[in-house]
C-alpha cells in the first residue's frame, strides 16, 4: 500500500493529464503577446490577457508541482511592468521550455 504522498502525487498527475492543456493555452497567450509586439502603456487587451495567463500559470504549475511556476512569476512581473519585449520574449521562451 502506498503512502499519502504517493496518493497525492497520483492525484496531481491524473489532474494534470486532464487539465494540463490549459497551461499550454496560457503559454500560447504569452507567445501571442510577444508576437504582437507587447502591449502599450495603457494596458491593451493582449497585455491584460498575458498578465492573467502568467498569473494563472504561477498558481497552477505550483499547485500541480510542475516546473515553471517561478518562471511564470518572472514573466508576470515583466508583463506588468511592460518590460522591453526582448526580455519578455526570452522569459516566455524559457517558460515554454519548462512547460513543454
Amino acid at each position: 500500500m502506498g503512502t499519502v504522498t504517493d496518493a497525492v502525487d497520483g492525484f496531481l498527475a491524473e489532474m494534470w493529464e486532464r487539465y494540463g492543456y490549459l497551461a499550454d493555452q496560457r503559454v500560447a497567450a504569452l507567445e501571442r503577446y510577444v508576437e504582437a509586439g507587447g502591449g502599450d502603456r495603457s494596458g491593451d487587451v493582449l497585455a491584460d490577457e498575458a498578465e492573467s495567463a502568467a498569473h494563472k500559470l504561477v498558481g497552477a504549475l505550483g499547485s500541480y508541482r510542475r516546473p515553471g511556476s517561478e518562471q511564470a512569476a518572472v514573466v508576470e512581473r515583466l508583463v506588468q511592468s511592460r518590460a522591453p519585449l526582448d526580455e519578455v520574449a526570452a522569459a516566455v521562451r524559457e517558460l515554454r521550455r519548462l512547460v513543454g
